[in-house]
């Protein structure tokens, strides 16, 4: 008997038009989703689909089948609606810790989702550094955080996508015609940096390799380090996912040995967390999948 995985597959090939974007969207392999569609065409026995080099196209069986999958799919996920909102599953108030650099590149895509299928849930956001986020989880003012690690071992962490931190500096600097970095090159260079307690990450590897930045300014908005980098001030270390929304003239830089953080959600080991919760802690993982893309 098909599955409702097949049909998801089907459907979103046929969106879709070829076999690795439906991949990248249901974060299956470009194999896998072939072999779901082999599997359901032999469970109806019928040929759906007639496979292209360039496009998928759709047999005449393939035709009367995608519609009533579609119809199928429409049903079930009205019926997952109407069970949730049965159970008043996702409603209330949800308070979340965030950090400012996660605020900019995730929060807008997630509260979107929430505003347009729960608007029930009341999200209440509190922005704060890792110390005070930390502190809020544990006395029980925000649900969940977001922090990155390594964090309290007295809370539960859910990672949520993994942030290569790279050297940003402007088109005129002397190091823009390398191709790779290494920390040392930057011993003698004007930072820019972040206030410890806005973001640890480039603290921890620097004191790590016990390198001693020159530091210029120590500033707390991050759109603004961005921006004083790009007039030549100096040079920084940010995550790569800050950078969506950074000027397009400003130049980035890898490092020789790659330096991840990972970003994810916390919540206290003693709670368990509500259905809200955990949709916010599932959506931002989604969205957060495009960062890395």
């Amino acid at each position: 008997m098909a599955t409702l995985a097949q049909y998801i597959a089907f459907h979103t090939l046929i969106d879709t038009g070829n076999f690795t974007e439906t991949g990248l969207k249901l974060n299956l392999t470009q194999s896998s989703i072939s072999h779901t569609i082999s599997n359901l065409e032999a469970e109806l026995g019928l040929s759906l689909i007639i496979r292209n080099r360039n496009n998928i196209v759709l047999t005449s069986e393939g035709k009367i089948v995608y519609e009533h999958i579609s119809k199928i799919l429409q049903q079930q996920q009205q019926l997952e609606t109407t069970v949730a909102n049965l159970k008043n599953l996702i409603g209330g108030t949800l308070s979340v810790g965030i950090l400012p650099s996660v605020s900019l590149v995730l929060l807008p895509k997630v509260l979107a989702y929430f505003e347009q299928h729960h608007p029930d849930l009341q999200i209440r956001l509190m922005e704060g550094d890792y110390d005070q986020i930390e502190e809020w989880l544990h006395n029980g003012v925000v649900d969940i955080g977001f922090l990155v690690q390594p964090n309290s071992k007295h809370l539960v962490f859910d990672a949520i996508f993994n942030d290569e931190l790279v050297c940003i500096m402007a088109q005129e600097h002397p190091l823009a015609k390398e191709e790779r970095l290494s920390l040392e090159q930057l011993q003698d260079e004007r930072w820019i940096m972040p206030k410890r307690t806005i973001d640890r990450d480039v603290s921890r590897i620097l004191a790590k390799h016990k390198i001693h930045p020159n530091v210029v300014y120590e500033l707390s908005v991050d759109q603004v380090i961005l921006t004083m980098v790009n007039e030549n001030l100096g040079i920084s270390v940010v995550p790569n996912s800050l950078l969506l929304h950074a000027p397009s003239n400003l130049i980035r830089k890898k490092f020789y040995q790659a330096y991840i953080r990972q970003v994810g959600i916390a919540h206290k080991h003693s709670i368990h967390l509500s259905p809200g919760a955990l949709k916010f802690v599932e959506i931002s993982k989604y969205f957060a999948s495009f960062l890395q893309n």
